[in-house]
């Protein structure tokens, strides 16, 4: 469904990214880790087209994300970024609205998308409210709810196609129940054939719905594999300098971070 073939990213003589290569199969859910600076969002955002690649490609179908339409890739995938800035007094309601724009389905059906997109990441209550005047916790479930709308058909629908979600820090913001909430999303429309790739910090909560980690450092992949495959204290000390323990989660049976 999306792979990173060799990516390699360099901007303004300075070298980002290196021979990443990464496979990510329909309905699966990928984490990006590592420490600050290790290259994920730069990655996150080779594959959402903000950057292109200096080398190697990205494919999408099998095609080069560079034989997409903006306006097609639009359709299909959608990108949550770490902070999205919106100066002007737009409702939550409009701000998930502009979810919308790359389709052409009509203004009754976009509003049911968008009320359901909202009741989805607890926020029906903000839709009269002003964006500017939420809580950054609340901006960042708004935003949520507009990336949901805009691959909707995917997430809820039987489309024809396959979503693609990139999310950048997506549970900064969150609170514990709110984190929880979005992991619980993710799966959902994981299953629904929709390709998830999440730039996480948080080891445990990544653990929760990864079907595969993928270790990044100093612009270099430095390890790619399942939760149980990665999540080694060799490993974790190796790619973000901490000595940890790891546990069987007592009650998902998952492996689980002590440190």
């Amino acid at each position: 469904m999306l792979k990173t073939n060799s990516v390699g990213l360099t901007i303004s003589a300075v070298p980002l990214l290196n021979n990443i290569s990464i496979d990510c199969p329909r309905g699966s859910v990928t984490a990006l880790m590592g420490p600050n600076g290790a290259g994920k969002t730069s990655l996150l955002k080779v594959i959402a087209g903000e950057h292109k690649a200096s080398q190697g490609r990205v494919e999408i179908n099998g095609q080069s994300r560079e034989d997409w339409k903006q306006s097609e890739i639009a359709k299909f995938m959608a990108v949550l970024p770490q902070s999205s800035t919106l100066e002007f007094a737009f409702t939550a309601q409009e701000v998930v609205a502009l979810g919308r724009t790359p389709h052409a389905t009509g203004l009754l059906r976009d509003a049911e998308i968008i009320t359901g997109a909202l009741a989805k990441v607890d926020a029906s209550y903000l839709a009269q409210r002003s964006f500017v005047q939420l809580s950054g916790g609340e901006k960042q479930r708004v935003q949520l709810a507009r990336v949901l709308a805009q691959i909707w058909e995917h997430c809820e629908g039987d489309s024809a196609t396959d979503g693609i979600l990139l999310l950048d820090e997506p549970s900064a913001a969150f609170d514990l129940a709110h984190q929880l909430m979005l992991i619980e999303i993710v799966q959902q429309i994981a299953a629904r054939g929709v390709t998830v790739v999440m730039v996480m910090h948080d080891l445990n909560l990544a653990a929760k719905c990864a079907d595969q980690m993928v270790f990044m450092n100093c612009g270099q992949c430095t390890a790619v594999g399942t939760v149980k495959e990665l999540l080694t204290p060799e490993l974790i000390a190796k790619v973000f300098s901490v000595d940890a323990e790891v546990i069987t989660h007592p009650l998902q049976g998952t492996p689980m971070v002590v440190v």
